[in-house]
């Protein structure tokens, strides 16, 4: 399935599991309002792994907090949509999303160590939400744990169940955040680089871990990384973020990765070292994206069509200069 509203072999999909649609989000900074994410539209659909790619500060993990209500409190949707099902979930003061957030969608954090309550035990953290909505006691919640634990790969779960974050390895750790994602059966998971403080064997294990969750959830997935070489080897469709806004995207990941259209997605590209032919220095962007402070705050021009689901931003002057020792040398 691709992100233009169809199935792989090109017959008509139905509504997008997650849809964000024209979603501008603003900072309030000294009395002053500053544009965070600008003009922000993609879809997902039911089974499609997304990739969401652009260096630091370009709004990936803001979007995936957009979309989850978790703003920080000098952050604002000033306009747009985000839609779960066709559901509008900003519509109506956050009671939709309540109503889905866990059920519905979850979210796996980049650094387990801080998502996680160090004073609470791990079994209870992977339940917590679940057995709040089916009225559990303790005693079916721990066991419920466990057998999360269990299909999550974490070994002798009967020992680690009742322990706290401290006690667990990083992989054990995500496993947990995942396992408690995984506890409501959500249809939507979002993914906030959790492979990124692992090791590459526990990477490895940890991309298997969700490829087996997305297929027997049949979940879509919206994947925030620095590593292309996850989204080449995870993602069915991958936008790129650059200042806050989206600059490319396309619903064929190989052909997109094959050709960029945006100089800045070639730049990202470029900046992939190359293990085969000649050895050569990795060459990436000559300065990364302006502050927020000195963004400008005009409205942006539409993205262009390249062909059906496949889009880039036009480049302005002074963009042209910033990549232009972007790309593969």
């Amino acid at each position: 399935m691709n992100a233009g509203g169809a199935m792989a072999d090109g017959s008509p999909a139905g509504p997008a599991l997650l849809e964000i649609d024209r979603l501008h989000v603003s900072a309030h900074i000294e009395g002053c309002r500053y544009k965070v994410l600008d003009d922000i539209s993609m879809t997902v659909q039911t089974g499609e792994a997304r990739g969401l790619v652009g260096e630091s500060g370009s709004g990936k993990s803001l979007t995936l907090r957009t979309c989850m209500g978790l703003l920080p409190q000098n952050l604002f949707v000033t306009s747009g949509a985000i839609r779960f099902k066709g559901r509008d979930l900003l519509a109506d003061g956050g009671k939709t999303l309540s109503a889905v957030r866990g059920a519905g969608m979850a979210m796996v954090f980049q650094e387990p160590a801080i998502a996680l309550n160090p004073v609470m035990r791990v079994g209870r953290q992977i339940t917590d939400s679940v057995a709040a909505r089916r009225g559990w006691g303790r005693r079916q919640a721990r066991e419920f744990a466990i057998e999360l634990m269990v299909q999550v790969g974490i070994r002798d779960p009967q020992r680690w169940v009742d322990a706290y974050p401290h006690q667990l390895s990083g992989g054990m750790r995500q496993r947990v955040m995942i396992a408690a994602a995984a506890a409501c059966n959500p249809e939507m998971i979002f993914c906030d680089e959790p492979t990124t403080a692992l090791d590459v064997m526990i990477q490895a294990q940890i991309l298997r871990l969700f490829k087996k969750l997305q297929q027997e959830l049949h979940a879509g997935l919206l994947y925030v990384t620095h590593d292309l070489s996850v989204v080449a080897e995870f993602c069915d469709t991958l936008s790129v973020m650059y200042a806050g806004r989206i600059v490319e995207q396309s619903d064929s990941l190989v052909e997109m990765l094959a050709a960029p259209a945006h100089p800045y997605t070639r730049a990202l590209l470029g900046a992939v070292p190359r293990i085969k032919g000649p050895i050569q220095r990795p060459r990436g962007l000559s300065a990364s994206a302006p502050p927020l402070t000195e963004r400008s705050q005009a409205p942006l021009p539409p993205l262009v069509e390249i062909r059906p689901g496949w889009q880039a931003a036009p480049v302005g002057a002074g963009e042209a200069e910033l990549f232009a020792s972007g790309g593969v040398a």
